[in-house]
């Protein structure tokens, strides 16, 4: 008996091995969920290195198209060209970096040992007051009963002592496991910029190359959609991204200049503090001013109160004058949206979630309003 392969059949028996498949795929995958979540996490350690060098491709290549169109756009020769103007951003970027840690990190270090002094010198006036059985209340004749407290203190400091070094035996492994991350991070990062310089270098061929195969798998006026989408799409992430870290850069300048009008002390280590924290709309300023406020509580209480006034003017004049100015409309979402993108995505990614959160939420709106856009029109047409 000769079977007919209808067109009809044959389409149904491919749909039908199609979701056999991803039935029988998505089964392995939730089947042992702990064993799943650690092979991708072991794919993505291995993938660690182009993930990087695609991420620093993405982000250094405004400053390289720069560098073409101004300072090199007398050389002909486009291979040279690019070349050079990658050499030239890495060495602005590496002397970058190293113009920052040679000067952040010094004042840092003096600020932590001044703060590691101040409480070392507090803890025995604290432990001095714990020792008395009363204590007048700003000499008001009222007295404080501390027997208990001091008594609490007498009786757990052993059990306490004991803690704190089952406490410190437990970090000592984690301590090895960290410092293990960070060499395989920063080695990661390394061949990151490495393998980002032939990502660059064939920038124009691998656009060229993505941008045949939407032609090839879409109808022209798709592949036409999905083109201009990408494009809207880097522009909103991008200008978000480059305009927040100028918004961030200035804010930390003024902090720091304003800090030092004032005779604070630890100006740069707030400064530095409020200007990264900026970077994630709304809450940063709040984390920034909560973390610099609990420092200078503990050397000067008025110092750190008139501190929260300085941040509370700051965030004004940013989120007024300054943030708008920069940013402009550049994610067009509203105020809802962006504490949704920073709350879900910081839930899942931390601190770079919580940045990102947002530009990522833009781009997925805009490819929403887009699609609703295109299917709008289409039903108004054929009424």
């Amino acid at each position: 008996m000769k079977f007919d392969w209808n067109r009809r059949y044959t389409t149904i028996a491919m749909y039908s091995v199609l979701v056999f498949m991803f039935c029988f795929l998505f089964y392995k995958f939730t089947n042992n969920w702990e064993t799943t979540v650690n092979s991708i996490s072991d794919l993505l350690g291995t993938l660690s290195p182009f993930i990087y060098a695609m991420v620093i491709a993405y982000f250094i290549h405004p400053l390289i198209g720069f560098i073409e169109r101004t300072v090199l756009q007398k050389i002909d020769q486009q291979n040279l060209k690019r070349a050079l103007s990658i050499l030239i951003s890495y060495i602005l970027i590496l002397s970058m970096i190293v113009l920052l840690l040679s000067f952040v990190i010094p004042q840092i270090i003096d600020s932590l040992q001044e703060i590691t002094k101040l409480l070392n010198i507090y803890y025995p006036v604290v432990e001095e007051l714990l020792s008395r059985d009363t204590i007048d209340i700003f000499s008001t004749g009222y007295t404080l009963d501390l027997t208990i407290v001091s008594q609490y203190f007498n009786e757990n400091v052993v059990s306490t002592l004991s803690s704190v070094t089952e406490l410190i035996s437990n970090m000592i492994p984690i301590l090895i496991t960290s410092l293990t991350r960070f060499t395989s991070a920063l080695l990661s990062i390394i061949l990151g910029f490495i393998i980002a310089i032939y990502l660059l270098m064939s920038k124009e061929s691998g656009l060229l190359n993505a941008r045949k195969v939407i032609f090839a798998l879409f109808s022209p006026k798709k592949a036409i959609s999905i083109v201009n989408l990408s494009k809207e799409s880097n522009k909103i992430f991008i200008s978000f991204i480059i305009g927040k870290l100028i918004d961030s850069l200035i804010i930390g300048f003024m902090c720091f200049v304003t800090l030092l009008i004032f005779n604070y002390p630890y100006a740069l280590l707030l400064s530095l503090i409020v200007g990264i924290t900026n970077i994630i709309p709304y809450f940063g300023p709040f984390i920034g001013g909560g973390i610099g406020f609990v420092l200078l509580l503990i050397i000067n209480p008025v110092q750190a109160l008139w501190y929260l006034l300085i941040i509370l003017a700051l965030q004004q004049f940013d989120g007024n004058i300054l943030g708008p100015k920069i940013l402009g409309d550049s994610t067009g979402l509203s105020p809802f949206w962006v504490i949704f993108a920073i709350i879900i995505f910081g839930k899942f990614f931390g601190f770079v979630g919580m940045f990102l959160g947002v530009p990522i939420l833009a781009v997925i709106k805009n490819i929403i309003k887009r699609q609703i856009d295109t299917l709008y029109d289409q039903k108004m047409s054929t009424m």
